[in-house]
């Protein structure tokens, strides 16, 4: 047959000749989609603009609002950008890719930049575009990129490769300059239209582009100051530690053993949230609720047990209060876009008799606090709680940080506390290690031992879970009063251990098969670290289990 059948991912068919490449297939449809698309999937594999299609199957398109096609959206603007700005501040310009920062990536650079040679690298970005470039491919031996890596003296690159084990590597080139990407990257520069550049000091540009769930649209850039200066206290810990990427962590694991980079990174993070306590403790007439909250896997319930522990050895007696036992009745539970219940909704909580009862407590009263039956879908009066003089509440949940929640209790009685895994880790300078990556792996190991999800099914949800998030958590962190993070300098390599195999158990035909993979290249390029000597007391344990908490 000269013909084939190809399905789209809203049912619809079409027939087009065989050996059809992916590019003309989206010249057809192009019109249809909202988006422009970046590549694509065919039989779970992704393919690029001129891949040929010989066979009839199911093509599944990936754009800017897809979290794989805004992956490799990144990762190509990342490329472009650092090609363009060693063009205009010259061949030996050093540039690191930092971190996320309000919907962009925060780049460091080892020169000053003006405000003129920023809008040159911005000029010569969008030349590059318009010039629709294409990112070739190279296939070459590992220890060729090492010594061309060398030759121009990228020794994070090295690194990298010193630790990856295939003897064949894929570099990709841009208009004359080499790069190692760990994942795919655009076929052309031309997709890249939407982006812009935002200098926030001397030597720190934001690189911005649409995220996934900003509909295509570039956020207008807002400075979030206690999170741009926790983010470079913990770059302190990085230098303090000696580990700013994979191959440092590596050789860590070689020289000093796992031992020490263990009781170092715990130890620099016990120090963080004892002096969190000591905050507490110094304004304690007036503190009497501590709120934590952030996204999924943070670490929320370890860190809320540990703080208490603290306290207590400060004088003060804290007591747990769940947000979840405030849920209005089941029957009373507004509906989401979906017509199902949305339990994530603010408005799924009782906030009045929150605020009622918080308030009376501060006013030195006894109240019955409620607790919700999962089973009724209703609340139950039984306990009762009464405030002494050195008495504090500590309440996480998802919405702890918006003021809406407390808004009948003052301002000086609370004390917000939002936290995060902020990595200071990368795989090498332009290679980034994703935050939403790390709660992604510590979530699919704890779900795995701990709930009995399959990790097709934790890659699957992740999207909704990464939506609630955005939505209930990220608008509200500027309200913390600190920002405590949670990422662990050497959770990776005892991650590894116990997620590896899992997402080996992602199959092909499986939707987060490509998810799967991608958080498999990185993990192979980490030297593993037997969990034995991770502290009972660790953030880390409430994933991998073993916690003293859970005794």
């Amino acid at each position: 047959m000269d013909r084939i059948i190809i399905t789209f991912e809203d049912g619809t068919k079409k027939e087009y000749p065989r050996a059809i490449t992916l590019r003309k297939i989206i010249e057809d449809v192009q019109e249809n989609y909202e988006h422009e698309i970046i590549c694509a999937k065919f039989k779970n594999q992704i393919i690029n603009y001129d891949d040929v299609i010989m066979k009839s199957g199911e093509l599944v398109f990936y754009d800017i609002t897809n979290p794989e096609g805004n992956k490799i959206y990144e990762r190509g603007l990342i490329f472009l950008f650092v090609t363009c700005t060693m063009k205009v501040l010259g061949k030996d310009t050093k540039i690191k890719i930092r971190h996320p920062i309000d919907k962009g990536i925060y780049c460091e650079i080892d020169k000053k930049i003006t405000d003129k040679e920023l809008e040159e690298i911005k000029k010569l970005m969008t030349e590059k575009v318009k010039e629709n470039l294409p990112f070739k491919e190279i296939e070459t031996s590992r220890i060729e990129a090492i010594e061309y890596f060398k030759k121009i003296k990228r020794y994070d690159k090295v690194k990298t490769l010193s630790y990856n084990t295939s003897n064949i590597v894929k570099l990709y080139k841009l208009d004359g300059v080499y790069n190692y990407i760990i994942g795919n990257i655009p076929k052309e520069t031309g997709i890249l239209k939407k982006f812009d550049l935002t200098k926030i000091d001397d030597k720190g540009i934001v690189l911005r582009y649409p995220f996934t769930y900003n509909n295509g649209k570039i956020k207008k850039y807002e400075y979030h100051e206690k999170y741009v200066k926790s983010l470079d206290e913990y770059s302190n810990w990085a230098n303090l530690l000696n580990i700013n990427n994979v191959g440092e962590l590596n050789e860590a694991i070689i020289k000093e053993g796992t031992g020490e980079i263990i009781n170092l990174s715990e130890t620099l993070q016990e120090h963080k949230l004892f002096t969190i306590a000591e905050e507490i403790h110094k304004n304690k007439k007036d503190i009497k609720i501590v709120l934590l909250s952030g996204p999924s896997s943070s670490g929320k319930t370890t860190t809320s047990k540990k703080l208490a522990l603290y306290l207590k050895t400060l004088g003060l007696k804290p007591h747990p209060l769940s947000l979840d036992d405030y849920f209005l009745e089941r029957d009373e539970t507004p509906l989401g876009d979906n017509g199902r219940p949305d339990f994530e909704s603010l408005r799924a909580i009782d906030i009045n008799l929150f605020n009622k009862q918080l308030k009376k407590l501060l006013e030195g009263h006894q109240v019955t606090t409620p607790t919700f039956n999962f089973v009724t879908g209703k609340k139950e009066f039984k306990k009762t709680l009464k405030l002494e003089e050195n008495d504090i509440l500590i309440i996480e949940g998802l919405h702890t940080l918006n003021e809406e929640l407390t808004k009948e209790i003052p301002s000086k009685n609370k004390y917000k506390i939002y936290l995060s895994p902020l990595t200071f880790l990368n795989i090498d300078d332009d290679n980034r290690i994703s935050l939403t990556d790390i709660r992604l792996l510590r979530r699919i190991v704890r779900d795995y031992y701990t709930r009995g999800y399959s990790p097709a099914t934790t890659i699957k949800t992740w999207i909704d879970v990464r939506k609630g998030e955005e939505k209930y958590v990220f608008p509200f962190q500027d309200e913390a009063d600190v920002i405590f993070n949670t990422f662990l300098a050497y959770e990776f390599g005892v991650l590894k251990t116990y997620v590896e195999p899992l997402l080996y158990s992602v199959t092909p035909d499986d939707p987060g098969y490509d998810t799967a993979i991608r958080l498999l290249e990185i993990l192979k390029l980490v030297l593993p670290i037997p969990s034995e000597n991770v502290p009972k007391l660790s953030i880390l344990r409430e994933f991998i289990g073993g916690s003293y908490f859970q005794i």
